[in-house]
């Protein structure tokens, strides 16, 4: 199986996990999803190094001015602590996943 494979199977249980109103279940595989990319991005782009962890690149992510606004926004969503209501900020974990991953994808097919 491929790393493209294993982004979008965690991306599947993301979507499984919101239709089961499961929203920690959904944050945890869209962040997941992203991390599986950005691994492969630090192999193959010399000098990126975001780190190992999920919430880590996502912070990384969201730091990096070489990334567009837009995907530094959903990192920065995607990476953000439950407030102490439990409420997240990304509103929309699959759609912050897919803004970070599509931009990923086409900077890997560069």
């Amino acid at each position: 199986m491929s790393w493209t494979d294993d982004a979008e199977k965690e991306l599947t249980r993301a979507r499984e996990a919101k239709k089961l109103g499961n929203e920690g279940r959904v944050r945890v595989s869209a962040r997941r999803a992203v991390s599986i990319m950005v691994n492969e991005l630090q192999k193959r782009v010399t000098g990126k190094n975001y780190g190992s962890d999920a919430v880590r690149q996502l912070q990384a992510l969201a730091e990096d001015v070489g990334f567009p606004q837009e995907v530094r926004n959903a990192a920065g969503r995607l990476q953000a602590r439950l407030s102490t209501d439990f409420a997240s900020e990304s509103k929309d974990p699959i759609a912050d996943a897919l803004i970070i991953i599509e931009c990923i994808r086409l900077r890997l097919s560069e």
